[in-house]
Protein backbone atom coordinates (compact mmCIF):
# COMPACT_ATOMS: atom_id res chain seq x y z
CA UNK A 1 0.00 0.00 0.00
CA UNK A 2 1.52 3.65 -1.13
CA UNK A 3 -0.29 6.74 0.96
CA UNK A 4 -0.33 10.15 -0.77
CA UNK A 5 1.49 11.16 2.17
CA UNK A 6 4.57 13.62 1.02
CA UNK A 7 6.90 12.58 3.54
CA UNK A 8 9.11 15.60 4.05
CA UNK A 9 5.53 17.63 4.83
CA UNK A 10 4.77 15.21 7.20
CA UNK A 11 7.74 15.39 9.15
CA UNK A 12 8.08 19.41 9.05
CA UNK A 13 4.61 19.11 10.09
CA UNK A 14 4.75 16.40 13.23
CA UNK A 15 8.32 18.67 13.99
CA UNK A 16 6.33 21.51 14.20
CA UNK A 17 4.07 20.60 16.83
CA UNK A 18 5.88 18.15 18.41
CA UNK A 19 8.84 19.48 18.54
CA UNK A 20 7.16 22.68 20.74
CA UNK A 21 5.32 20.38 22.99
CA UNK A 22 1.72 21.59 21.80
CA UNK A 23 -1.38 19.36 21.89
CA UNK A 24 -3.24 19.64 18.96
CA UNK A 25 -3.17 18.73 15.15
CA UNK A 26 -2.13 19.73 11.74
CA UNK A 27 -4.25 18.54 8.30
CA UNK A 28 -2.38 19.38 5.23
CA UNK A 29 -4.58 18.22 1.85
CA UNK A 30 -4.13 18.71 -2.03
CA UNK A 31 -6.96 21.68 -2.66
CA UNK A 32 -7.87 20.28 -5.95
CA UNK A 33 -8.11 16.51 -4.97
CA UNK A 34 -8.77 15.65 -1.62
CA UNK A 35 -5.58 13.62 -1.22
CA UNK A 36 -3.96 13.47 2.54
CA UNK A 37 -0.29 15.15 2.22
CA UNK A 38 0.03 15.41 5.63
CA UNK A 39 -1.89 14.43 9.16
CA UNK A 40 -0.15 14.94 12.21
CA UNK A 41 -1.40 14.88 15.95
CA UNK A 42 0.61 15.93 18.75
CA UNK A 43 1.41 14.39 21.53
CA UNK A 44 2.29 11.32 19.98
CA UNK A 45 3.59 8.11 20.45
CA UNK A 46 6.51 5.29 20.07
CA UNK A 47 4.95 2.68 17.81
CA UNK A 48 7.71 0.29 18.92
CA UNK A 49 5.82 0.02 22.49
CA UNK A 50 3.59 -2.20 20.36
CA UNK A 51 5.89 -4.56 19.56
CA UNK A 52 5.88 -7.17 22.09
CA UNK A 53 9.11 -8.31 21.80
CA UNK A 54 10.58 -4.68 23.01
CA UNK A 55 11.97 -5.34 26.50
CA UNK A 56 10.23 -1.77 27.03
CA UNK A 57 6.79 -2.68 25.99
CA UNK A 58 4.82 -3.35 28.96
CA UNK A 59 6.42 -0.21 30.86
CA UNK A 60 5.99 1.79 28.25
CA UNK A 61 2.55 0.90 27.38
CA UNK A 62 1.52 1.35 30.97
CA UNK A 63 3.02 4.72 30.83
CA UNK A 64 1.31 5.65 27.96
CA UNK A 65 -2.11 4.36 28.85
CA UNK A 66 -2.09 6.80 31.80
CA UNK A 67 -0.71 9.68 30.28
CA UNK A 68 -3.74 12.39 30.39
CA UNK A 69 -3.32 14.24 27.52
CA UNK A 70 -4.01 11.15 25.73
CA UNK A 71 -1.34 10.63 22.85
CA UNK A 72 -3.35 7.61 21.50
CA UNK A 73 -6.52 10.06 20.27
CA UNK A 74 -5.52 11.00 16.56
CA UNK A 75 -6.49 14.81 17.06
CA UNK A 76 -6.32 15.28 13.37
CA UNK A 77 -9.20 13.08 12.59
CA UNK A 78 -10.97 12.36 15.96
CA UNK A 79 -10.47 15.67 17.96
CA UNK A 80 -13.86 17.19 17.83
CA UNK A 81 -13.52 21.05 18.73
CA UNK A 82 -15.56 24.21 18.51
CA UNK A 83 -14.12 25.82 15.39
CA UNK A 84 -14.39 29.75 16.39
CA UNK A 85 -14.03 32.19 14.00
CA UNK A 86 -13.06 29.77 10.88
CA UNK A 87 -16.62 28.47 10.86
CA UNK A 88 -17.36 32.84 10.04
CA UNK A 89 -16.66 32.02 6.16
CA UNK A 90 -20.05 29.55 6.30
CA UNK A 91 -22.06 32.51 8.36
CA UNK A 92 -21.03 34.80 5.72
CA UNK A 93 -22.03 31.94 2.77
CA UNK A 94 -25.33 32.41 4.46
CA UNK A 95 -26.07 35.77 4.60
CA UNK A 96 -24.63 35.99 1.23
CA UNK A 97 -27.05 33.73 -0.06
CA UNK A 98 -29.74 34.98 1.41
CA UNK A 99 -30.17 38.00 -0.36
CA UNK A 100 -30.25 40.19 2.52
CA UNK A 101 -26.28 40.95 2.49
CA UNK A 102 -23.69 41.92 0.10
CA UNK A 103 -20.05 41.88 0.63
CA UNK A 104 -20.49 45.91 0.99
CA UNK A 105 -23.75 45.46 3.84
CA UNK A 106 -21.77 48.16 6.23
CA UNK A 107 -21.82 47.55 10.04
CA UNK A 108 -21.09 49.58 12.95
CA UNK A 109 -18.57 46.61 14.69
CA UNK A 110 -18.68 47.90 18.36
CA UNK A 111 -16.91 46.50 21.05
CA UNK A 112 -20.20 45.07 22.50
CA UNK A 113 -23.52 43.44 21.03
CA UNK A 114 -26.50 44.41 22.78
CA UNK A 115 -29.28 43.41 20.20
CA UNK A 116 -29.89 40.28 22.41
CA UNK A 117 -32.71 40.99 25.33
CA UNK A 118 -31.04 41.30 28.47
CA UNK A 119 -27.60 39.86 26.92
CA UNK A 120 -24.41 41.88 26.37
CA UNK A 121 -21.78 39.71 24.55
CA UNK A 122 -18.26 41.21 23.50
CA UNK A 123 -16.44 41.29 20.48
CA UNK A 124 -12.51 39.71 20.96
CA UNK A 125 -11.09 43.22 20.79
CA UNK A 126 -12.52 43.95 24.22
CA UNK A 127 -10.67 41.46 26.00
CA UNK A 128 -7.31 42.42 24.21
CA UNK A 129 -8.04 46.36 24.99
CA UNK A 130 -8.01 47.06 21.08
CA UNK A 131 -10.76 49.91 19.90
CA UNK A 132 -13.74 48.64 18.17
CA UNK A 133 -13.59 48.50 14.45
CA UNK A 134 -16.49 50.73 13.50
CA UNK A 135 -18.50 50.68 10.36
CA UNK A 136 -17.08 48.38 8.10
CA UNK A 137 -18.63 46.27 5.09
CA UNK A 138 -19.11 42.37 5.45
CA UNK A 139 -16.07 41.38 3.38
CA UNK A 140 -14.02 43.26 6.31
CA UNK A 141 -15.89 41.83 8.83
CA UNK A 142 -14.41 38.45 7.93
CA UNK A 143 -10.76 40.09 7.21
CA UNK A 144 -10.95 41.17 10.82
CA UNK A 145 -13.24 38.79 12.14
CA UNK A 146 -15.70 41.01 14.22
CA UNK A 147 -18.18 38.78 16.25
CA UNK A 148 -20.47 42.06 16.08
CA UNK A 149 -21.74 41.59 12.42
CA UNK A 150 -21.80 38.08 12.85
CA UNK A 151 -23.69 37.73 16.01
CA UNK A 152 -25.90 40.72 14.23
CA UNK A 153 -26.22 38.18 10.95
CA UNK A 154 -27.37 35.27 12.85
CA UNK A 155 -30.00 37.18 14.80
CA UNK A 156 -31.07 38.98 11.87
CA UNK A 157 -31.71 35.89 9.82
CA UNK A 158 -33.16 34.07 12.85
CA UNK A 159 -36.03 37.28 13.13
CA UNK A 160 -36.73 36.94 9.19
CA UNK A 161 -37.68 33.35 9.75
CA UNK A 162 -34.44 31.68 8.26
CA UNK A 163 -33.73 29.84 12.04
CA UNK A 164 -31.50 27.26 9.79
CA UNK A 165 -30.30 29.02 7.36
CA UNK A 166 -26.62 28.65 9.04
CA UNK A 167 -26.64 25.36 10.23
CA UNK A 168 -28.18 24.17 6.63
CA UNK A 169 -25.22 26.26 5.00
CA UNK A 170 -22.97 24.32 7.07
CA UNK A 171 -24.26 21.22 6.24
CA UNK A 172 -23.32 21.85 3.05
CA UNK A 173 -20.20 22.79 3.70
CA UNK A 174 -19.42 18.59 4.84
CA UNK A 175 -19.76 19.29 8.97
CA UNK A 176 -22.04 17.12 10.79
CA UNK A 177 -21.28 14.22 8.74
CA UNK A 178 -17.84 12.01 8.61
CA UNK A 179 -15.50 12.77 5.53
CA UNK A 180 -15.01 9.20 4.51
CA UNK A 181 -11.32 9.24 4.94
CA UNK A 182 -9.93 5.55 5.52
CA UNK A 183 -9.02 5.79 8.96
CA UNK A 184 -11.22 6.33 12.13
CA UNK A 185 -12.96 9.50 12.44
CA UNK A 186 -15.15 11.50 14.64
CA UNK A 187 -18.68 12.96 12.32
CA UNK A 188 -18.43 15.88 14.86
CA UNK A 189 -21.98 17.66 16.16
CA UNK A 190 -23.67 20.76 13.77
CA UNK A 191 -26.24 22.31 16.28
CA UNK A 192 -29.31 22.74 14.40
CA UNK A 193 -33.17 22.64 15.93
CA UNK A 194 -33.63 18.97 15.32
CA UNK A 195 -30.91 17.28 17.56
CA UNK A 196 -31.30 20.63 19.92
CA UNK A 197 -34.47 19.03 20.82
CA UNK A 198 -33.42 15.81 20.93
CA UNK A 199 -30.26 16.71 23.66
CA UNK A 200 -31.80 19.04 25.26
CA UNK A 201 -35.16 18.38 25.01
CA UNK A 202 -35.70 22.59 24.09
CA UNK A 203 -36.66 24.55 21.24
CA UNK A 204 -33.70 26.23 19.09
CA UNK A 205 -33.94 29.90 19.77
CA UNK A 206 -32.63 33.59 19.07
CA UNK A 207 -28.92 32.44 20.87
CA UNK A 208 -28.47 29.31 19.48
CA UNK A 209 -28.39 31.40 15.88
CA UNK A 210 -25.95 34.30 17.67
CA UNK A 211 -23.80 31.63 19.02
CA UNK A 212 -23.62 29.15 15.97
CA UNK A 213 -22.80 32.07 13.93
CA UNK A 214 -19.44 32.63 15.26
CA UNK A 215 -18.09 29.15 15.52
CA UNK A 216 -19.55 28.08 19.40
CA UNK A 217 -22.52 27.38 20.60
CA UNK A 218 -22.16 22.88 21.04
CA UNK A 219 -20.63 23.23 17.71
CA UNK A 220 -17.91 20.34 17.36
CA UNK A 221 -15.82 19.58 14.02
CA UNK A 222 -12.61 17.71 13.28
CA UNK A 223 -9.60 19.73 11.99
CA UNK A 224 -10.37 16.85 8.91
CA UNK A 225 -13.62 18.31 8.27
CA UNK A 226 -12.41 22.09 8.41
CA UNK A 227 -9.72 21.53 6.07
CA UNK A 228 -12.22 19.45 3.68
CA UNK A 229 -14.45 22.25 3.44
CA UNK A 230 -12.07 25.35 2.95
CA UNK A 231 -10.28 23.27 0.10
CA UNK A 232 -13.74 23.45 -1.25
CA UNK A 233 -13.77 27.06 -1.08
CA UNK A 234 -10.07 27.49 -2.37
CA UNK A 235 -10.75 24.95 -5.62
CA UNK A 236 -14.13 26.68 -6.53
CA UNK A 237 -16.83 24.95 -4.77
CA UNK A 238 -16.09 21.20 -4.73
CA UNK A 239 -15.87 19.34 -1.78
CA UNK A 240 -13.47 15.96 -2.07
CA UNK A 241 -13.63 12.86 -0.13
CA UNK A 242 -10.28 13.03 1.68
CA UNK A 243 -8.08 10.03 0.78
CA UNK A 244 -4.41 8.39 2.23
CA UNK A 245 -4.40 5.73 0.01
CA UNK A 246 -2.76 6.27 -3.57
CA UNK A 247 -2.38 2.80 -4.61
CA UNK A 248 -2.33 -0.77 -3.68
CA UNK A 249 -0.27 -3.29 -5.45
CA UNK A 250 0.24 -7.18 -5.60
CA UNK A 251 3.70 -8.83 -4.88
CA UNK A 252 4.15 -8.73 -8.33
CA UNK A 253 4.12 -5.02 -8.30
CA UNK A 254 0.50 -5.17 -10.33
CA UNK A 255 -1.41 -2.11 -9.36
CA UNK A 256 -5.09 -3.15 -7.61
CA UNK A 257 -6.30 0.02 -6.76
CA UNK A 258 -5.38 3.91 -7.37
CA UNK A 259 -6.24 6.75 -6.22
CA UNK A 260 -8.60 9.15 -8.37
CA UNK A 261 -10.50 11.96 -6.42
CA UNK A 262 -13.88 11.29 -5.55
CA UNK A 263 -16.43 14.32 -5.41
CA UNK A 264 -18.93 14.23 -2.39
CA UNK A 265 -21.06 17.54 -3.37
CA UNK A 266 -20.88 21.41 -4.01
CA UNK A 267 -21.04 24.04 -1.87
CA UNK A 268 -24.65 25.27 -1.68
CA UNK A 269 -23.14 28.92 -2.80
CA UNK A 270 -23.28 30.67 -6.45
CA UNK A 271 -19.55 31.69 -8.13
CA UNK A 272 -20.11 35.39 -7.34
CA UNK A 273 -21.04 35.30 -3.78
CA UNK A 274 -17.48 32.24 -3.12
CA UNK A 275 -15.65 34.58 -4.83
CA UNK A 276 -16.52 37.54 -2.32
CA UNK A 277 -15.55 34.91 0.02
CA UNK A 278 -12.44 34.26 -1.10
CA UNK A 279 -11.71 37.75 -2.14
CA UNK A 280 -12.55 37.96 2.06
CA UNK A 281 -10.16 35.33 2.89
CA UNK A 282 -7.08 36.71 1.13
CA UNK A 283 -7.45 39.93 3.03
CA UNK A 284 -7.04 37.99 6.52
CA UNK A 285 -3.63 37.49 4.99
CA UNK A 286 -3.28 40.83 3.00
CA UNK A 287 -5.27 43.41 4.60
CA UNK A 288 -2.81 45.02 7.68
CA UNK A 289 -5.70 45.64 9.42
CA UNK A 290 -6.78 42.01 9.46
CA UNK A 291 -5.85 39.17 11.94
CA UNK A 292 -3.43 37.04 10.09
CA UNK A 293 -1.42 39.81 8.38
CA UNK A 294 1.45 40.14 10.97
CA UNK A 295 1.89 36.29 11.41
CA UNK A 296 2.15 36.35 7.69
CA UNK A 297 5.33 39.09 7.78
CA UNK A 298 8.20 38.11 6.11
CA UNK A 299 6.90 34.52 5.21
CA UNK A 300 7.70 34.34 1.16
CA UNK A 301 5.60 36.05 -1.70
CA UNK A 302 3.32 33.05 -1.88
CA UNK A 303 -0.19 33.43 -2.57
CA UNK A 304 -2.49 32.56 0.49
CA UNK A 305 -6.05 33.14 1.56
CA UNK A 306 -7.05 32.02 5.32
CA UNK A 307 -8.91 32.81 8.26
CA UNK A 308 -7.47 32.80 11.90
CA UNK A 309 -10.50 31.23 14.65
CA UNK A 310 -10.33 31.72 18.48
CA UNK A 311 -12.65 28.93 20.18
CA UNK A 312 -13.94 29.11 24.03
CA UNK A 313 -14.44 25.65 24.88
CA UNK A 314 -17.17 26.26 27.78
CA UNK A 315 -14.11 24.79 30.32
CA UNK A 316 -13.09 28.36 32.15
CA UNK A 317 -9.45 28.10 30.55
CA UNK A 318 -7.74 29.63 27.60
CA UNK A 319 -9.12 29.14 24.06
CA UNK A 320 -7.84 26.78 21.45
CA UNK A 321 -6.11 28.72 18.46
CA UNK A 322 -7.28 27.65 14.86
CA UNK A 323 -5.58 28.84 11.82
CA UNK A 324 -7.39 27.52 8.24
CA UNK A 325 -6.18 28.54 4.75
CA UNK A 326 -5.37 27.12 1.23
CA UNK A 327 -2.98 29.00 -1.54
CA UNK A 328 -3.69 29.55 -4.87
CA UNK A 329 -0.69 29.33 -6.59
CA UNK A 330 -1.68 27.53 -9.41
CA UNK A 331 1.09 26.20 -10.47
CA UNK A 332 2.37 23.08 -12.92
CA UNK A 333 4.84 21.82 -11.15
CA UNK A 334 2.98 21.45 -7.64
CA UNK A 335 -0.56 21.00 -6.41
CA UNK A 336 -2.21 23.91 -4.36
CA UNK A 337 -2.91 23.14 -0.34
CA UNK A 338 -5.59 23.67 2.03
CA UNK A 339 -3.94 23.73 6.11
CA UNK A 340 -5.63 23.35 8.77
CA UNK A 341 -3.79 23.56 12.58
CA UNK A 342 -5.32 23.53 15.87
CA UNK A 343 -3.65 24.31 18.78
CA UNK A 344 -5.58 22.89 22.30
CA UNK A 345 -5.57 26.13 24.89
CA UNK A 346 -3.25 28.29 23.01
CA UNK A 347 -5.19 31.50 23.35
CA UNK A 348 -5.64 33.69 20.00
CA UNK A 349 -5.84 32.33 16.75
CA UNK A 350 -4.06 35.33 15.29
CA UNK A 351 -0.90 34.72 17.33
Amino acid sequence: MYTTLDRDLQRYAQQAIQDSALTGAVVVLERDTGAVLALASSPGFDPNLFDTDNPNSASGLGELFQTANNPLLNRATLGAYPTGSVFKMITMAAALESGFYSPDTVYNCGLEFKELTGVTLYDWRFEVELPAAGEITLTQGLERSCNPYFFHIGLDLFNRGLETAISDMARGFGLGEPTGIEIGEASGLLPDPENKLALYGEPWNRTDSVMLSIGQSYLQATPLQVARFVAAIGNGGTLYRPQLVSSIQNAEGEVLSEFSSVVQGTLPVSAENLAAIQQAMVGVIRDPRATAYRPFLGIPDINIAGKTGTAETGEFTDTHAWFAGYTFEERADRPDIAVVVVLEYQGQGSE
